[in-house]
């Protein structure tokens, strides 16, 4: 007999379980599944990265900290630590999971979404999994955008790195100056060395707007150290197309026509493709190429489908940080819970 799950919860990170928790909160007991397991994508951070986002509870008035998950369990007070490591924050996410009894399958890969009579169908791994409803919270960070460009694989992604003390020289160019580029950067010139750092945009001179737009406070603060030590060149350039070897290391080239050398292999900080490749076509897009999700976050041409995490858009605010993105979980699982014809309290 086929089990038909009243929610399966794809993805093991805040998302995910803070989906989870919200949802038992409703009278729905979710399964989630993961490829590693949960908090994995913060444990394989490089091991100096932190969070930018400070963990500061204020609980008496009502407002967990920016990194927690729910409003009663701030993982700044618990881990003892006000910018986490992805180490700590994975070990924040696991506590919770006990603290909640939430029930887990790791080891499974998902390959695609499918629209059944009686709801979805998960193609994974350990074989198909049927639900009424589907909330997909896989994230990003495994999933990096390692082939932007010809010669990508030249590259080193920052965020296949354990530890910036893999990498070796006193010379660096990254490509892409958002937080991943400066946060390697920064430690790279703690180490001597000289970077320098590419990218279009040039969001080092904006100091106003959207922090999911912006460099945070905490990464301008740093980057005015950076500057003081002469060693960060900061290049505004037209967009990478190719990087190639040299006789002397690699070649970067720009759409413009420059050529940036570097004795080392150039580090890509671009971001990721992101987990929703997966399932690009479960989900509708306007015009701008953004995903299309209704008022409850759920698909607008997949019934049953949900989207939670930093891929959530709703116009123009992007809800890329767990504080944004968290104050969705209810609304997620008070959807669910009406599909589901439970009684809300």
């Amino acid at each position: 007999m086929i089990t038909l799950h009243d929610s399966v919860i794809v993805g093991a990170g805040p998302a995910g379980l803070g989906t989870a928790i919200a949802l038992k909160e409703v009278g729905v007991d979710p399964l989630l599944i993961d490829r590693h397991g949960i908090g994995a994508s913060f444990a394989r951070w490089p091991k100096q990265t932190r969070f930018i986002t400070p963990s500061f509870p204020a609980h008496e008035f009502g407002c967990p900290d920016l990194n927690a998950v729910t409003g009663r369990f701030s993982p700044g007070a618990w881990l003892c630590a006000e910018h986490p490591t992805g180490e700590a924050y994975a070990r924040y996410l696991r506590e919770l999971a006990v603290r909640h009894d939430l029930t887990m399958q790791t080891g499974v890969d998902v390959y695609g979404v499918t629209q059944t009579d009686r709801g979805l169908q998960l193609q994974t791994s350990a074989g198909p999994l049927d639900a009424r409803t589907v909330v997909w919270a896989a994230g990003e960070f495994q999933y990096p955008n390692t082939n932007p460009f010809p010669g990508g694989e030249r590259c080193i992604h920052s965020m296949t790195l354990s530890s910036y003390t893999e990498l070796k020289g006193t010379e660096f160019l990254v490509i892409g100056g958002y937080e991943s580029g400066m946060d390697v950067a920064s430690h790279l010139i703690a180490h001597c060395a000289k970077v320098r750092v590419l990218d279009p945009s040039a969001p080092w001179e904006r100091s106003e707007g959207d922090p999911s737009d912006v460099l945070s406070i905490k990464t301008r603060v740093r980057l005015q150290g950076m500057l003081k030590t002469s060693r960060l060149m900061l290049q505004q350039s037209a967009p990478v197309i190719e990087v190639a070897q040299s006789n002397s290391g690699y070649v970067t080239r720009t759409a413009e026509g420059k050529e940036w050398p570097s004795p080392t292999r150039p580090i890509l900080a671009n971001g990721f493709r992101g987990s929703l490749s997966l399932i690009a076509d479960r989900f509708g897009r306007d015009e701008n190429g953004h995903i299309q999700l209704n008022e409850y976050d759920e698909s607008t041409i997949t019934s049953g489908l949900f989207l939670a995490g930093p891929q959530v858009r709703h116009g123009d605010q992007l809800n890329c940080f767990i504080y944004k993105f968290r104050t969705r979980f209810p609304i997620v699982a008070s959807a669910i819970a009406r599909q589901l014809e439970k009684d809300i309290p």
